[in-house]
Parts: structure tokens; sequence; C-alpha cells
């Protein structure tokens, strides 16, 4: 039972800060209706926090990261040593996760007030810009990280389509179809079993008042039943979402 605000921090973190100079919105709106990163800032002040510190945390942790996974060279980030000095930052003594963050939330803490809103000085702005500029040329699109890019969507891809098949706009049906299939794939047949039963209108399960959550989806609807089965991959970590491909894959 989460707060609006605590849910509207959520949602509204993701996308990239822009725009130098963070407010809270004034309108109360459904948050159903946020699609897509960036359409809405946070409600409150504290999801204005919550969105700039995540752009903080992640600069300097994927440059460490990519380093200790020989993605990135040294030499790289000497380079960006250099650009940043030149911009005039003296406080950058080296380019490390720590470093990054401290100077930023000093900035940010200097610089920000209710009249300016949640903002760094222009020229830690520009850092903050250069530095995912950086992430993104030499981190984000390397050539390394393609395969693994396309053995994710495998994964993806491969447990929706099979979990798609068992639809039926009887529930009941539903139920059978996945128990027909348990002895192949028991982990996944088990667990999304469970997830329609906890989020499901699915009235015969005897597990159902135990819960005590809303229904989230109305089974006899097929777009319902593909949106659970969306809602049951992104609740998966990356290990098990791998268990559960390689159970598919296993004759």
């Amino acid at each position: 039972n989460l707060t609006y605000a605590v849910r509207d921090g959520i949602i509204c973190h993701c996308g990239e800060v822009d725009e130098n100079g963070l407010f809270p919105r004034e309108e109360f709106i459904d948050l159903y209706e946020i699609t897509e990163p960036n359409k809405y800032p946070p409600f409150t002040w504290e999801g204005c926090i919550v969105k700039v510190s995540d752009k903080i945390a992640y600069l300097g942790r994927d440059i460490e990261d990519a380093l200790l996974l020989d993605i990135l060279p040294e030499s790289k980030v000497k380079e960006l040593s250099k650009i940043i000095r030149e911009i005039g930052a003296s406080s950058f003594r080296k380019i490390n996760n720590g470093i990054i963050i401290h100077n930023f939330i000093i900035d940010l803490c200097k610089h920000s007030s209710p009249e300016k809103g949640i903002c760094f000085s222009d020229t830690m702005f520009n850092i903050m810009n250069k530095l995912k500029e950086f992430n993104y040329k030499y981190i984000y699109f390397h050539k390394r990280l393609e395969p693994y890019k396309e053995y994710a969507n495998l994964i993806i891809n491969t447990i929706y389509n099979l979990l798609k098949q068992f639809y039926n706009k009887k529930i009941e049906n539903i139920f059978d179809n996945l128990k027909e299939q348990e002895k192949f794939y028991p982990l996944l047949i088990r667990t999304f079993s469970e997830w329609l039963k906890k989020y499901g209108n699915f009235k015969k399960s005897p597990d159902k008042n135990c819960y005590k959550n809303s229904v989230i989806y109305s089974l006899n609807s097929e777009k319902d039943y593909l949106r659970a089965i969306i809602d049951f991959l992104a609740g998966m970590t990356d290990n098990f979402a791998k268990r559960v491909f390689d159970e598919i894959m296993t004759f």
C-alpha cells in the first residue's frame, strides 16, 4: 500500500535530467497515464531528489564497472579527466565514483533552492552532460555489449512467447493449460501460476484470501493476461530469468 507520492517518485525517476533546475509538478495526475520516461516531472521535492540522485549514482559507477570489465581503457578516462579540468573543475582530482558523487552532491546542496529548483552550478551541469556523453559513446554502445543485448532479448522473448500460448478466455482453462506444461517447465509454470493466482481474478485459488491484495488482472481479458506476463518478466532478476530460460532450453 504505497502512497501516491512514493509511487510517483518511483515512476518519475526514469529518464535523463536534460534541464538544470528541476521543480515538482503542481497537478495531480493518474500515474497510469505515464507511459514513457520524462513525460512528467515528479510530484514532490523528494521525488525530484530521487530523480537527480539516480543520475549522479550511475555516472561514476558505470565508469568503474566498465574499467573492471575491460570495456573501457584507462587512457579514455584520462582523456575525460583532461576535458573536465579544462571546463574548470579543479575538485575532480580523479575520475571515480566517490569523487563524482561527492562533488555533485556538494554542488547540488549549494545551488538548489525553492526559487531555483533542484539544480547544479553551470559548471557542474556541464560536467554531468560531458560524463553522460562519454558513457554513451564508450560504454553503453560498446560493441562487446551487443551479444549480451541479443542474448537478453532472446531470453525475454522466449519466456513471453511461451507463456502467451496458454491464454484462454475461460480462466480455468488457463490454469489447465499451464498445469499440462508443468512437467516440462516446473520453475516457470509454478511461479507464473502463483503470480496469476495472487494478482488475477481467479476466485478458486485456495490461497486467495491470505494475500489481501487488490486484483490487478482480469484474466478473461487477453490484454490483461499479456500485461501479467510483462509484469512477471519485469520482476525477474537476471539470474532467475536465465534459470527459466535454461529450463525451457533443456530436454
